[in-house]
């Protein structure tokens, strides 16, 4: 039996059909769909502004953020900030899949609930625990919503013909 490697922290199990019900409703409350793919920025203003709690959006400058910086977003759950570098907010609001992905995927933190808990369990993780895979598929499915398809969906397979 392979054993699952924890990309991220380890947190409450969730299946991914739950992720997706909470993916619903953060695009139903935001205004989430394919019209909406090429003004993202609009889309983060209402994330700030019409959330019951202090959301923050922040965007580094490029030169600050660092060329050598191996993250590319990232989520603080003590002050519910994002912090992304200018670069890949840009791109963001003008509708790049990868940078959309990564904006995306620091809301499923969020929107997720993901707090960084400490284990000590004899039991090994499971994929369903790992924070990571959780916001992967969160952001997954905004992307869908914002009509990107995930490439695994539309490759033809022609080997066999």
């Amino acid at each position: 039996m392979n054993k699952y490697e924890l990309r991220g922290n380890r947190v409450a199990p969730m299946l991914k059909e739950e992720i997706i019900a909470m993916a619903v409703n953060f695009c139903h409350e935001f205004g989430i769909n394919k019209r909406k793919k090429k003004r993202c920025d609009k889309i983060f203003e209402n994330i700030e502004y019409q959330s019951d709690f202090v959301i923050s959006l922040s965007v580094i400058p490029d030169k600050e953020w660092g060329g050598n910086n191996p993250i590319r977003g990232h989520f603080d759950p003590t002050t519910f900030t994002i912090t992304v570098p200018e670069s890949t907010y840009k791109l963001a609001c003008n509708g790049d899949r990868d940078s959309l992905f990564i904006i995306f995927h620091e809301y499923g933190h969020l929107f997720l609930g993901h707090k960084a808990v400490l284990h000590n369990s004899k039991i090994p993780p499971v994929k369903q625990e790992d924070a990571e895979w959780q916001a992967d598929t969160f952001a997954e499915f905004i992307l869908q919503k914002l009509g990107f398809y995930d490439s695994a969906q539309i490759e033809l397979d022609f080997d066999g013909m």
